[in-house]
């Protein structure tokens, strides 16, 4: 029975590490696309407060069509971060599963060898009783 547990434990170990692969690949994705976002947000912002008051018509208008252009974009990139930071949540809680799984294998695979070695310890003792005790008979027959 340990040997077909052995296998269970090496099959979830790689699916534990395949999982932590998943996680931090999405993990890293969505850290990018933060990073993005961040950056769309802060030249929005920069323009913002580039326009003059006496400012032509013409470049007050092209201005006004570029920050339309980059809100619109803004709003695609913070939909795409959701998505990101969906995808990473799901992996992070596969992660977990994944985790849990395996240290189900290994509580199980410990309290089996706990208990062989426990019988290995009660034999050993009656070994040791039943010598001790024969030593005894000899000593006092």
């Amino acid at each position: 029975m340990r040997d077909a547990l052995a296998v269970l434990r090496r099959i979830r170990n790689h699916r534990k590490k395949g999982a932590e692969r998943e996680f931090t690949k999405a993990e890293r994705v969505r850290m990018e696309q933060e990073a993005r976002v961040c950056e769309m947000d802060e030249t929005v912002e920069r323009s913002r407060g580039r326009s003059l008051p006496n400012d032509e018509a013409g470049w007050v208008a092209q201005a006004q069509a570029w920050r339309l252009k980059m809100e619109v974009a803004l709003r695609r990139e913070r939909g795409r971060l959701a998505e990101c930071t969906q995808e990473a949540d799901k992996r992070q809680d596969r992660l977990a599963t994944a985790t849990r799984q395996a240290q189900v294998v290994e509580k199980v695979i410990e309290r089996i060898d706990d208990r062989a070695s426990e019988a290995d310890r009660r034999r050993e003792a009656r070994r040791l009783d039943s010598l001790g005790t024969s030593r005894w008979r000899r000593e006092e027959g």
